[in-house]
């Protein structure tokens, strides 16, 4: 790993890293940090794919099995409306993980700028540099939930060649409506720029909204790549199964790439993937159910607690404002994890201005979310207390 790498996105990983690590060594802690679901992948969904799963494991296509494929596309034509050529413009990832460093390795040449919003998931800063691009930071507000705004765009369109929309929002939980993304679409098509919209949180959307996908904008679908995958929605984070869509000339290039870099995606969770496609999508809408409760949960405790948060629009986190306690992110994170026994990852972790927040994650029972609640309540008073003494 290049120092260049170490120095930027790396940095802000190990400050999770580093708390993850501690909270191994404790007893009795509520983990509120890492953003994997802690939900089963659905059994229907994993009996489908061992009675479909075929007896010689014959070599899957570097770019995915065509069946999986085309279920995507088949899933993009019914719910968007929106057609794409599943021989063409489909790449099946391990995981989305991988497609995020895909497509920066297919798209970024050295000194390229790419537009990302602050604060935002510091993989994308990991990916950029790996690529040797160069990140060109668009500020958020707060008053506006740190979504990506149009007119923060177009003030800095001019120094980059890509701009990411992460929509839902890691971390923040924002979700940029459709009309605003239709507008920030606009902005990057006359502004000359690609587009990468990462959508891999579009199932947990809540309050009516929903996800508009960029590449189904005016203008959009030739200057868009959509990040998307099967983790979040359906559970299946250990199974590592993502996929890209984009133009046919991205899709070569970034199947070449994986070609040499990992070859396909394993064939059995390929197999699982399609089995949760083309299966009953009662397992989706338990899932929202369950993380709606929790949101609620969550939202109403911190409200009582009197710590401000944005509105989480999308996602299973919390962006929290913890500023008022006197301690930056890191430290109060630490000290909350080592005294009250809850772990959350602090808001320098992905931006470095962040260390008034903190990111709260939804992943547990809504009975221990109450129980992390009170021990937060806790720990607050006893700041608050030392602050008087």
């Amino acid at each position: 790993m290049s120092a260049q790498i170490a120095a930027g996105g790396e940095q802000a990983t190990e400050l999770r890293y580093s708390l993850m690590e501690l909270a191994e060594t404790l007893t009795d802690v509520i983990l509120l940090g890492r953003g994997d679901p802690d939900m089963h992948t659905p059994p229907p969904i994993i009996e489908a794919a061992l009675a479909g799963f075929p007896g010689p494991l014959d070599p899957s296509p570097v770019q995915g099995l065509p069946r999986l494929r085309q279920a995507i596309a088949h899933r993009y034509q019914r719910e968007k409306g929106f057609d794409l050529d599943p021989e063409r413009e489909i790449l099946i990832t391990t995981g989305a993980q991988e497609g995020l460093f895909l497509t920066m390795l297919a798209l970024v040449d050295p000194g390229d700028g790419v537009l990302v919003p602050d604060p935002r998931y510091s993989s994308y800063d990991q990916a950029i540099e790996a690529a040797g691009g160069r990140i060109v930071d668009i500020p958020t507000r707060a008053a506006r939930d740190f979504r990506l705004e149009p007119e923060a765009l177009a003030d800095r369109a001019s120094q980059g060649k890509l701009l990411i929309l992460i929509n839902p929002s890691n971390p923040t939980g924002s979700l940029v409506p459709p009309d605003e993304v239709r507008a920030i679409a606009d902005v990057a098509r006359r502004s000359g720029l690609l587009m990468i919209s990462d959508e891999i949180y579009e199932s947990l959307v809540f309050d009516g909204g929903r996800v508009q996908s960029v590449a189904a904008c005016d203008g959009m679908r030739d200057r868009t790549v959509t990040l998307s995958g099967f983790s979040k929605t359906y559970a299946m984070t250990g199974l590592r199964v993502g996929y890209l869509a984009g133009p046919a000339v991205f899709i070569d290039a970034a199947t070449r790439i994986k070609a040499a870099v990992s070859g396909p995606c394993p064939l059995f969770s390929q197999h699982v993937a399609i089995a949760a496609l083309e299966g009953p999508q009662e397992p989706v809408r338990a899932f929202h159910r369950v993380f709606e409760g929790r949101r609620r949960v969550m939202m109403e405790g911190l409200a009582a607690l009197g710590i401000p948060f944005s509105q989480p629009g999308g996602g299973f986190y919390i962006w929290a404002d913890i500023s008022k306690f006197g301690l930056p992110a890191p430290e109060f994170c630490r000290q909350l994890l080592t005294g009250s026994r809850v772990l959350m990852f602090p808001g320098s972790s992905f931006g470095r201005q962040w260390s008034g927040y903190v990111r709260i994650s939804l992943l547990q029972p809504e009975a221990k979310l109450g129980e992390a609640l009170e021990r937060i309540g806790r720990f607050i008073g006893t700041l608050k207390a030392e602050r008087r003494a």
